[in-house]
């Protein structure tokens, strides 16, 4: 299957997978800048003006139509609002490895929704795109996202030292795997 040819799309239940739309900036903007998503955001995955969430938008959407990679929409489904995202950010198809990142509107934390996501993805990522590894790297103090990749299968491998900027200060991240076996 050439995974390109359409954009797939998923029904999680009260919320959907689909394609990203540059309408769906104003909902990115807001919560992106939501003082409990972006703790452990760096600055320059912050977009600071509405144009600035549609140019991300644009970048997100666009690895799919360059057939680079895959992101995905998480939207509500009763209004179609963007409350997060989910993809593929880097896709090597040398070595069948991924990178993972994701995002999700605060009002929506603790109730699934990102679990239920990375299920979908990660199901599609090992039967579809013939993945053997997805990686993610996390700050090491967020505990939610930690609890979502412990979750799902992923295992703490290392600790990337000053790996990242943060808020001003260099922050410490954990790399994590999955493997299909």
């Amino acid at each position: 299957m050439n995974i390109f040819e359409y954009f797939p799309t998923f029904d999680l239940g009260d919320v959907h997978l689909r394609e990203i739309r540059i309408s769906d900036a104003a909902a990115y903007h807001r919560y992106m800048n939501n003082n409990e998503v972006k703790e452990f955001l760096t600055q320059d995955n912050i977009p600071m003006t509405l144009d600035a969430a549609a140019e991300d938008l644009r970048y997100w959407s666009g690895i799919f139509t360059h057939r680079r990679s895959i992101y995905w929409a998480i939207v509500a489904v009763d209004t179609d609002e963007l409350i997060g995202t989910i993809g593929f950010n880097v896709w090597n198809r040398i070595h069948n490895r991924a990178d993972i990142s994701y995002d999700l509107d605060q009002r929506f934390w603790g109730k699934g929704v990102m679990r239920r996501a990375m299920s979908q993805v990660m199901k599609f990522a090992m039967e579809e795109m013939k993945i053997v590894r997805v990686q993610a790297t996390v700050v090491i103090e967020n505990q939610r996202s930690i609890k979502l990749l412990e979750k799902s299968n992923f295992r703490q491998e290392g600790i990337l030292r000053k790996y990242e900027i943060i808020a001003g200060k260099y922050r410490d991240y954990y790399m994590y795997g999955c493997v299909k076996w």
